[in-house]
């Protein structure tokens, strides 16, 4: 029907081509299968096409149409996540994710909407603004610019996919393709197109493997001006014949809350309505709904309870409802959705008809707002403004058929990415064991074992064969046994990591690091991994004495687990990278390491000789095993580079603590008592608990207590002329006792009590770096050394009241109650630029 009021119709298709750039991972020998998380691999849901930008049209609407005038792309400045290389990920093909923002004004400049704009790769995706149980890390977005106040939160364009499968039932929240962020703002001042607003988004992107770290500032472009919200509560298009109202069931509603949305026509006698169909692209006798702007609330499907009616023409049959009809739609409020004001639009197409003719097509636009509270109270139903529109663009709306959310965000889940173990890694598996034959542990003993073999066999080359394939069976075992181990610590701890995800949780970067670090240390001979004590005793000598099948397989397991003191670190690094890997995938990595182990084994079955061909025994072995510390010191570097910059000196600082204990063990000799060894293996683990707790503690990020914000002279100088008391830290990274003083005297609640009572303003003066602006305050102060804490009373003419170095929190409170309160006395501005103080 609405294609005879056209009769010429565009039609639109989008051919997304899906690119996956990349894999590029520098491995040395087995010590890098710790790291080799990063190697490519299929995209999430093996074998299935991953989501591409179009599910941008799927589930939701798009920030950008807050006011139904689409953002333009050159609206945006664009700013990349472009982390290929470095220790951050690895990788080609450009920037995993790319950010925007733009800004739009209302006619008066008074009042706008800030819109942030992340576009994703194929196959990547990031993580919501909600904060969940799963170990991601939410998107944060935070508003740097002191001449505008947010009036509400930021909203997706779309509801984000849900997984809940990949970490045992733990909620995860993905956007894949694109998806953008609006909040309304409120200006201090009529804002001028040329207005500079700065928005800081920190998170993560992840896909093919890895996660990179994202920490960019935007500057947001002018977009372009709307109008505000306007319209009638009850709307009668031109030359139709029905009245639309559309209403909430309420204006209110707390996180996690239902309402209803209800779309009635009164429809005038003689004149019918046609039916909707929810997903259906035909446009032929149809009522058409979209829901244009949803700000982040899911969209149920429109019912109504009025009765259908039919009617033939020629072979189709028209369905229609003769007479007033409504549509009730359910609408959910997130659980996670932070109180404020959400714009809600929805846009209708439709046509009145009799039995004989059809007015004209006609659409509509309906907005409002709709707000989230903790506690609601004085709710009452609101009824949203209509306004004509043009029915073509509803028609050809991008969402037509894909706005309705099938389920709440609490059931929508994806399946969780496998952990695959590639050729690779099985190569590099096969070749680490294989070297493990050349540890001095090792490779003295292979032609003491294969000659005695053939001298149980006599001459007959089957029984060498069998007995060695038996001495085979044993390796195996042992490394089998510690497969399963290693699935029962996984089980009984629950350490189950997605495909890289595990770079997305700090414990266990920085454990890994410590990790791989001490088994380095043993190859370098600082410390020894000591031999199980049941393989010394004189059981295990009766069971080496035995001959016999049973005595080669026993032979097998003993030989192997005496070889501990050499295999150990390279099989500790193994571990690091099963954390990664399903139980089964856990279990055929072990069994590869066994059989490179066992390769020498092997080939002597087809031909003893080979024993002559064994290099000799010599001090060679012991540079091959020094050797491969650096693969796994490089390795270390690789979970180094991937820890944030607040917590690289405590990770630093705690290796030295295991370095420590890794020594304090090595000086204990092997043929020392048990008192001796167990003394020092405790000492030890209190060393690097100890240590765990010092470094993190006083060496990590501070808790702040008080709301930083970056020193510079304008901005001092302004908030000196409102009559605003401030406290400048002088500090810096590599002043110790500046450090000291942000700890246990400043960023105190003491402190924090007053600065909020006082409305303080708290600024940071940090000197890393060389800054001549800083340099030159000092000067001016009197001072050329930090640290320095300058209180500046509320009179722009008193003198400052300054305290150089150590300091305590009872001389901090004392100075800031002698310089009293910001004249206008109220809480601390919390708008002005955010610090960068760690």
């Amino acid at each position: 029907m609405y294609r005879g009021f056209n009769m010429i119709r565009n039609t639109k298709q989008a051919f997304l081509a899906a690119t996956n750039s990349w894999a590029l991972l520098a491995v040395c020998v087995l010590g890098f299968l710790a790291n080799s998380t990063a190697v490519a691999q299929p995209p999430p849901g093996l074998g299935e096409e991953p989501p591409v930008a179009t599910e941008v049209s799927e589930t939701g609407d798009e920030a950008a149409t807050y006011d139904a005038l689409p953002f333009a792309d050159e609206a945006f400045p664009t700013v990349g996540g472009d982390m290929a290389g470095g220790f951050g990920g690895f990788g080609f093909g450009g920037p995993k994710i790319e950010y925007s923002a733009s800004f739009k004004l209302d006619e008066t400049g008074a009042k706008g909407r800030l819109s942030v704009r992340a576009m994703m790769q194929d196959a990547f995706y990031t993580y919501s603004l909600n904060r969940t149980d799963g170990p991601s890390l939410p998107t944060s977005l935070e508003l740097e610019s002191g001449s505008i106040s947010l009036t509400g939160p930021f909203t997706p364009s779309k509801s984000p996919k849900i997984d809940t499968k990949e970490f045992d039932g733990k909620r995860l929240e993905k956007h894949y393709g694109e998806v953008t962020w609006t909040a309304p703002f409120v200006a201090k001042r009529p804002l001028e197109e040329s207005a500079k607003i700065n928005v800081k988004v920190e998170g993560q992107v992840c896909g093919n493997g890895t996660c990179e770290p994202v920490d960019e500032t935007l500057s947001a472009k002018f977009a372009g001006r709307y109008q505000a919200a306007s319209g009638t509560p009850e709307l009668r298009a031109k030359d139709t014949h029905a009245t639309w109202t559309i209403t909430l069931s309420s204006d209110k509603a707390k996180p996690g809350d239902t309402i209803e949305m209800l779309l009635s026509a009164r429809v005038d006698e003689g004149y019918h309505v046609y039916r909707f169909v929810p997903g259906d692209p035909d446009d032929f006798s149809r009522t058409l709904f979209v829901a244009d702007t949803k700000s982040g609330l899911h969209f149920g499907t429109p019912e109504t309870d009025a009765k259908l009616e039919s009617e033939s023409l020629g072979k189709t049959s028209i369905e229609y409802f003769n007479g007033d009809v409504e549509w009730r739609m359910p609408i959910t409020i997130p659980e996670s959705a932070e109180p404020g004001e959400y714009p809600i639009e929805m846009q209708v197409v439709y046509q009145t008809c009799t039995k004989s003719s059809c007015d004209p097509p006609a659409g509509m636009r309906a907005v409002g707002k709709f707000e989230v509270a903790e506690k609601v109270s004085g709710a009452s139903p609101q009824k949203l403004l209509l306004s004509e529109m043009d029915y073509l663009a509803i028609v050809e709306h991008p969402r037509l058929v894909s706005w309705i959310d099938e389920e709440p965000a609490t059931e929508q889940t994806i399946e969780a990415e496998d952990s695959p173990l590639t050729a690779w890694h099985l190569l590099l598996a096969l070749g680490g064991g294989f070297i493990l034959n050349f540890m001095p542990c090792v490779l003295p003993v292979i032609g003491l074992k294969v000659l005695s073999f053939v001298d149980q066999a006599g001459n007959d080359h089957r029984r060498v064969i069998v007995l060695n394939l038996a001495f085979v069976a044993g390796i195996l075992a042992v490394m089998l046994a510690l497969g399963f181990l290693t699935v029962g610590v996984k089980a009984a701890t629950g350490s189950a990591f997605g495909w890289g995800q595990q770079f997305t949780n700090l414990p266990f970067k920085v454990s890994m690091a410590a990790l791989v670090f001490a088994m380095s240390l043993s190859f370098l001979g600082v410390w020894e991994i000591p031999i199980p004590g049941f393989a010394m005793s004189s059981k295990s000598n009766e069971m080496m004495q035995k001959e016999g099948l049973t005595g080669a397989f026993l032979k097998g397991i003993l030989t192997t687990v005496l070889a501990t003191p050499c295999s150990g670190p390279m099989l500790g690094s193994i571990f690091a990278l099963a954390l990664v890997l399903s139980p089964m995938n856990v279990l055929v990595l072990y069994g590869v390491v066994g059989l490179g182990m066992s390769l020498p084994y092997l080939a002597l079955c087809v031909h003893p000789g080979f024993v002559d061909m064994l290099p000799k025994p010599g001090a060679w072995m012991d540079t091959l095993k020094q050797l491969l510390a650096f693969p796994l010191l490089f390795t270390v570097v690789f979970f180094f580079g991937s820890i944030g910059n607040d917590f690289r000196v405590a990770t630093f600082l705690l290796l030295v603590f295991v370095w420590f204990a890794c020594w304090m063990i090595g000086k204990v000799p092997a043929y020392a008592n048990a008192d001796r060894r167990l003394t020092a293996w405790a000492s030890a683990v209190v060393v690097i608990a100890l240590g765990t707790v010092v470094s993190f503690k006083f060496f990590g990020p501070v808790d702040h207590k008080l709301p930083w914000v970056d020193y510079n002279e304008p901005q001092l100088t302004a908030l000196r002329k409102e009559g605003k008391t401030v406290m400048v830290d002088f500090t810096a990274n590599w002043c110790w006792n500046c450090q000291v003083n942000m700890r246990v005297a400043i960023d105190k609640e003491g402190v924090a009590k007053v600065v909020e009572e006082n409305g303080v303003v708290p600024m940071v003066a940090d000197w890393t770096d060389r800054s001549p602006e800083i340099q030159k305050k000092l000067h001016e102060l009197g001072s050329n050394s930090i640290p320095l804490l300058v209180v500046y009373p509320p009179d722009p003419n008193a003198d400052p009241i300054v305290l150089p170095d150590l300091l305590t929190e009872t001389q901090v409170v004392k100075a800031l109650k002698e310089a009293g309160p910001s004249r206008e006395g109220g809480k601390t501005a919390r708008l002005l630029t955010s610090s960068s103080v760690h």
